[in-house]
């Protein structure tokens, strides 16, 4: 946290007969979260952070939950695209064959790893 202006303030007039800790939640939602914050504490700390506008993943990554449970929480909530694929790696190679596509250069990478798992690193 660098700056005043991207602190979040959490009401601290809105409790729910003392079952959340409101300085907790706004620790957590300005990146300090606390250890041992309890299932409501985080869901109203995901709450916050949504209604700010942060994708799912960087909720799940501020708070350190699975960004599973997030999106069980606030399943409207916009998920982060993946990156490109890049030709030439394992990833865009699992991708052409699901996509039923051909790719020399994806071919040609997965070879080489297959012959450097299988023989070792040619010197």
């Amino acid at each position: 946290m660098s700056n005043r202006k991207d602190f979040i303030q959490v009401v601290r007039t809105a409790t729910m007969r003392g079952q959340l800790d409101l300085i907790a939640i706004e620790r957590a939602v300005n990146g300090r979260a606390p250890e041992g914050m309890t299932g409501l504490e985080l869901h109203e700390a995901a709450r916050i952070l949504a209604a700010h506008g942060r994708t799912s993943t960087a909720i799940a990554v501020q708070l350190g939950q699975p960004r599973a449970r997030i999106e069980s929480w606030f399943p409207a909530l916009v998920r982060e695209p993946y990156g490109e694929y890049v030709c030439g790696t394992a990833r865009a190679y699992r991708r052409h064959l699901r996509l039923g596509e051909r790719c020399a250069t994806c071919c040609g990478a997965n070879s080489a790893r297959d012959r450097d798992r299988k023989y070792g690193r040619a010197a």
